[in-house]
């Protein structure tokens, strides 16, 4: 055992040595701006939601994701940190602050292509969210939530990168959620559960800027829930730069567009520092 652990040390240390030599860039190289990286890394999130009844809900949820020398598995914990606000009446628990509901994340890669253009790679995706943070406080939906997915990598060209997605949300128990808000609870009606069964569709399309290092994102996304038969579309704009050899920052503003309208906007500055590519 401990020489496997030796080997593991020797082999990833290489792995730094050797990417540091070959001159290859860090946008090039970590690839900030792929929602299905598989680099391992500390990610840290400070989120904003913005609801339609000015309910507002604020987090801060570190994370870490780590990568198997192969480059094909990756799994990672993150552990939110979550501020809500209620407009109403709550007896005096309109604004607190807690753990909320603790993510775990999956991504499989099946198949990699070596071609430079073209279809880069089919992710498979899994995320479970445990039911940790208090409900009836609004820093949690109540139950365990399940989020299958795939999503496909393609290089149209050299700076141009698509990312299309689906993912199917959903819960084997009656919980509090926003339905089509990523398994967020219902800051406008916490007493309110019903099942979650929530189909998304994603396109996410990336310029990336090799002389700036950085990358501007637009993503479409199409989401259907099946307990209450409504849809909702939101339109996310990202603004991101690597801002070191390891580290990048990114700003996310998504905006709804169409459907029940419940959640309206949503803040997101995002930080990487990435241990390998």
């Amino acid at each position: 055992m401990a020489i496997n652990i030796q080997r593991i040390i020797i082999f990833h240390v290489l792995i730094l040595i050797s990417n540091f030599a070959s001159g290859q860039s860090p946008l090039e190289g970590f690839k900030p701006f792929d929602p299905v990286n598989v680099a391992s890394k500390v990610a840290v999130d400070l989120d904003s939601y913005y609801f339609v009844a000015e309910n507002t809900l604020y987090t801060f949820r570190p994370g870490f994701y780590y990568s198997i020398p192969n480059k094909r598995h990756l799994m990672g914990l993150s552990v939110p940190i979550v501020h809500s606000i209620f407009s109403g009446d709550f007896a005096g628990y309109e604004n607190t602050t807690g753990i909320g509901d603790i993510r775990f994340a999956y991504l499989g890669v099946p198949y990699q292509s070596k071609d430079a253009l073209g279809l880069q790679r089919i992710t498979a995706m899994m995320e479970i969210t445990a039911p940790t943070g208090n409900e009836q406080l609004g820093r949690g939906v109540g139950e365990w939530v399940y989020k299958p997915g795939v999503a496909i990598s393609i290089r149209a060209n050299e700076a141009v990168h698509i990312f299309p997605k689906v993912t199917f949300q959903f819960s084997t128990s009656e919980l509090n959620s926003l339905g089509g808000g990523d398994g967020l609870p219902d800051l406008e009606d916490p007493e309110e559960h019903e099942s979650l069964k929530v189909i998304s569709f994603g396109l996410p399309a990336t310029l990336a800027v090799e002389s700036w290092q950085g990358w501007v994102t637009l993503s479409p996304e199409y989401i259907h829930t099946f307990t209450e038969d409504t849809y909702f579309i939101f339109l996310q704009m990202e603004l991101g730069k690597m801002i070191g050899k390891r580290t990048s920052t990114s700003l996310q503003i998504t905006r709804f567009i169409a459907g029940q309208p419940r959640l309206e906007t949503i803040f997101r500055v995002r930080f990487n520092f990435f241990l390998n590519h």
